[in-house]
């Protein structure tokens, strides 16, 4: 039987080849550390944070989708044919929604968000966003901005006529000229110049200056009713014009228009709300102009 070794030579352990010594004080403190709860989380942490830096370097291309947006497509797709789609029409939309979002990814990272029109886009969307919940006015409310906007609700005079063209460029035949100054019909006078007739029902002073000419449009309306107003010349021919009826500027009352009214009121009030949050937002910024390159195009 060998002797028993002696305990102080089981007072350290040499392990080769690197000859790591570990003495049995220090063992003892190893063991007391991997007890602690605290070290256990460090470690724990450490090794995540290891394997999602291996991950993050391992999938730069990582693309996440939402299975609800492509669930609302299919649904609208059903909706839009009335019957249910296949497993490949399924899978196809899928597809294209993925496809759709590798683009916009790709597009933006190139650059190409950098753009007016999808800026624009982009604003008008928050602002839709910031107008919120649609509001009603109360009558109150709507008895005041009536009041206070009288002008836009004021109709403006208008006038309803006929319309003849004659073809002829030249001087019209005198028999017909007779029949224009005693204001007759526009059959008895087409009867002696070739030519066309029309109704020009509920037409104002802009409208007649659009389709002919202020000065023509002055003569109109200041023309008794029942007498023919021209010649007008175009590439058509001469024109002359009737008045048949007129219609005096009135303001009509609040419950005439009262649906116009509140529109009105609504589109107001939502526009003075949406400036109030876009100028909250405002004030979250510091804005910084860079005239760098405006002065170094000027050189």
């Amino acid at each position: 039987m060998k002797p028993k070794q002696s305990r102080d030579k089981l007072t350290t352990l040499e392990i080769k080849p690197n000859k790591v010594t570990i003495s049995l004080k220090e063992e003892t403190t190893i063991n007391k550390l991997s007890k602690e709860p605290t070290i256990h989380f460090f470690v724990i942490a450490t090794i995540i944070f290891a394997i999602y830096g291996i991950s993050s370097r391992n999938n730069n291309n990582l693309l996440e989708v939402d299975q609800r947006e492509i669930d609302a497509r299919i649904f609208m797709q059903e909706m839009a044919t009335g019957q249910d789609l296949s497993d490949d029409q399924r899978e196809f939309i899928a597809s294209r929604y993925v496809e759709e979002q590798i683009l916009v990814r790709e597009a933006i990272a190139i650059g190409l968000d950098n753009d007016a029109r999808i800026h624009d886009m982009l604003a008008q969307k928050m602002r839709h966003v910031l107008s919120g919940d649609v509001i009603q006015p109360t009558q109150m409310e709507l008895d005041e901005y009536y009041q206070n906007n009288i002008q836009a609700y004021q109709t403006i005079p208008s006038v309803s006529v006929n319309e003849i063209v004659l073809n002829d460029l030249d001087e019209i035949p005198t028999a017909a000229q007779q029949l224009l100054k005693q204001g007759a019909s526009a059959d008895e006078i087409l009867d002696l110049s070739p030519g066309t007739a029309a109704p020009l029902p509920n037409v104002n002073h802009v409208d007649l200056s659009n389709i002919f000419d202020p000065e023509f449009a002055d003569d109109v309306f200041n023309a008794q009713t029942g007498a023919w107003v021209g010649p007008f010349r175009s590439n058509r021919g001469q024109h002359f014009l009737k008045i048949t009826e007129r219609t005096n500027a009135r303001l009509p009352p609040l419950e005439e228009i009262l649906d116009r009214v509140r529109l009105d009121w609504i589109t107001q009030e939502e526009e003075v709300r949406l400036q109030e949050e876009i100028n909250k937002l405002w004030d979250q910024y510091t804005i910084i102009v860079d005239n760098a390159n405006a002065n170094a195009n000027a050189k």
